[in-house]
This record gives C-alpha cells, structure tokens and sequence, in this order.
C-alpha cells in the first residue's frame, strides 16, 4: 500500500470515487465539485493523503482551510474531515496510517485542527487519539454536536427576531466579530471566506438575524445532498450558527428562515442543525428544535500547550 501527499483539488475525482463507496447509505453525497469547493477555501494550503493499491485508489483523508477566534485571537487553522477506506481494504489499519501521515505533515504548521468523529465510533475514535499521541500532538474534547431537527408549524407565533438574507457581508461579519463567549472556539471567516462559501455548488444563503432593529446574530444555511437508496433527498441544513447572545427567538429565526430559503428545492420540510452546541439546551425546546440520534464527537488537536487547550466548544461546521 503506497500513501501519498496529494494536492486534494487536484485528487478531487479520486476522493470522490474513495468517499462515495466507503460509506453506507443514507450518507453525504460527496461530488468531486463538492470537494473541490471545500478544499478552494482561501486560507493555508490544504492537505490530503491518498492511499493507493497498485495505482488504484484506496483511501483518502484531507484537511480544508479555516479561520478561528479564541478568546479574542484569530488563527488560521483547518477542520479534517473526509476520512474514508473502501470497504475491500478496510481491516488493515489503513485509516491510522492516513491519520498519521497527515497529522505528522500538519505538526510543523502550529495551527488548530478541528475534527468531527462519530459518537457510536469508538474504533474510528481510538484510531484518532492513537495518531494524535504518535505524532507529539494535544487534543482536546469539545462539547459534542448533536443534530437537531426543526419541523415549521402551520399558525406557529411568529418570534420577535427575523431572519433573511443578508444584504451585505458587511453587516454578518460585524454580527460575527461580536461572538465573544470565551469558552467557544468561534469560526471566524472573512470576506474571502464567506464569498468562496457562497460558491457552494449546492444552494446555500448567509443569513442575518435581527430583533428590534439591530442586528443579532447570523447563519450560513445550505441545501445538503443526502444519497440514498432511493436517489438524492435534498435537506435544508444550517450549517454555521452566529449568535453572540443566543435566545429561543433568535434560534427559531433562523430555522424558520432555513425551512423557507429552499422553498421548491427541499425534498423534504424538516431543517437538519448538525452543530447548535453554543445554545443553552434549555433555549432548543422553546425555539421549536428536536434533539435526532445522530451525534459528533468534536476535538480540537494543537501543538503542546497550545492557546486552545481551554476550549470548551465550537460553533464550526460539522465536516
């Protein structure tokens, strides 16, 4: 088995083929226009390694440019994500070799790495930590990611706060820079990053949340593309949620905005919300959100003794 250091833009079509028969259905459905998208993120370079067998194409695992904040300091960094072995090399360690061939790649850079891992994955997550410690990595647990559903209600009350897209990036990146909960491990894109998201090849929309006047809060919302045995269902989905005070009304704002922003294009009516760790759990039931069984364990990996060891959760994209 040979493991290589690809350019993961450039490796996007053997990705895609790796990705798409790994994972049993219902899963993501991983385009290579998909990949290309998330690796093009201004920002350091990103990194991949592909696994070949006698020229054929393995596994794959790579790592797409993002911003954080931490306690008012903002810090290139990556989230990992699209760890995959196809099912006639599973069995042979080779996700903890591509772990630990790409973590020892990213050690020198000194910057966070956000990882999502499957909360019933208790192999998939004892591989990580094995790879971690190899390499002379820290990791730290976050608050996990549970998803959480959102069914509009027909003569629901309207809350107080509104939520529409927003009219200039401007306007959400003030929103943005306002988060300040100095436990959370905050995203924080730019302009560059924000208008390379709105490349998505899925339809997405940036949001802005406002209540009496002012503006409140924002969200990245996107139209998923879920394979499954059936076809492609298309699932309204928030993606990345910017509250700096969240409240029930804010969050069902935006998840009301969220069931309307695809209207046509939905195959479905409920709004999936992958990561709502930074609202109290006690603000989920009144804004009208329902806890699913799936859950992501999330960790933050960073040089010994790095500034986020004392993160506590992160309001990033679940990858």
């Amino acid at each position: 088995m040979q493991l290589e250091r690809v350019d993961p833009v450039a490796a996007a079509d053997e990705a895609s083929f790796v990705l798409r028969e790994a994972w049993p259905l219902p899963v993501l459905h991983y385009t290579a226009d998909y990949l290309r998208w998330q690796f093009g993120f201004p920002g350091p370079a990103p990194q991949a390694v592909l696994a070949r067998e006698g020229g054929e194409p393995a596994g794959f695992i790579g790592v797409a440019p993002r911003r954080f904040r931490f306690r008012g300091v903002t810090s290139e960094g990556y989230v990992l994500s699209f760890v995959s072995v196809r099912p006639k090399f599973q069995g042979q360690g080779l996700a903890s070799r591509l772990y630990t061939e790409l973590l020892a790649g990213l050690r020198a850079t000194g910057l966070p790495i956000a990882v999502f891992v499957e909360a019933r994955s208790a192999p998939a997550q004892r591989v990580l930590f094995k790879a971690v410690a190899a390499v002379g990595l820290e990791l730290k647990q976050l608050t996990a990611c549970r998803n959480h559903g959102f069914l509009p209600r027909a003569g629901a009350a309207p809350p107080r706060a509104v939520a529409a897209p927003a009219g200039a990036l401007e306007d959400a990146l003030a929103v943005m820079g306002a988060c300040g909960d100095e436990r959370v491990l905050w995203s924080a894109p730019d302009a560059a990053q924000l208008e390379h998201g709105l490349r998505d090849p899925r339809p997405r929309r940036l949001l802005l949340v406002e209540e009496a006047g002012g503006a409140v809060g924002a969200a990245a919302v996107f139209l998923s593309e879920i394979a499954t045995a059936r076809g492609i269902d298309r699932v309204a989905t928030v993606d990345t949620l910017f509250l700096p005070e969240p409240t029930a009304d804010r969050l069902a704002a935006v998840m009301r905005a969220a069931s309307e922003a695809f209207a046509g294009e939905a195959t479905a009516p409920v709004v999936s919300a992958p990561n709502l760790a930074i609202v109290p759990q006690e603000q989920l039931r009144p804004a009208g959100v329902r806890a699913t069984a799936a859950t992501f364990d999330a960790f933050v990996i960073h040089p010994k003794g790095g500034p986020w060891l004392d993160a506590e959760t992160t309001n990033l994209e679940v990858v």
